[in-house]
């Protein structure tokens, strides 16, 4: 029996669970990159002040997702 822990999510899965925590924490409009276990974050300049006071709390909760690093990208501009 796995545990929630070791339990491998999919991409699309990880990212629509990640795209929910920002939202939830009042940063709606992120673009989500994933990278394998590395996700890289985008945020719209209204909202990069909050993203990075409340990092902590994004790290933490996007690890228990699944990611092993978590990336604030600088460049708003989408890819």
């Amino acid at each position: 029996m796995e545990s929630k822990t070791t339990k491998r999510r999919d991409e699309t899965e990880m990212v629509s669970l990640a795209q929910q925590c920002l939202s939830e924490l009042g940063i709606p409009e992120a673009s989500i990159h994933p990278h394998q276990r590395i996700v890289r974050i985008q945020v719209a300049e209204a909202d990069f002040d909050r993203a990075v006071q409340i990092r902590e709390t994004i790290v933490e909760r996007l690890k228990t997702i699944g990611y092993r690093f978590v990336a604030l990208d600088f460049d708003e501009k989408a890819d």
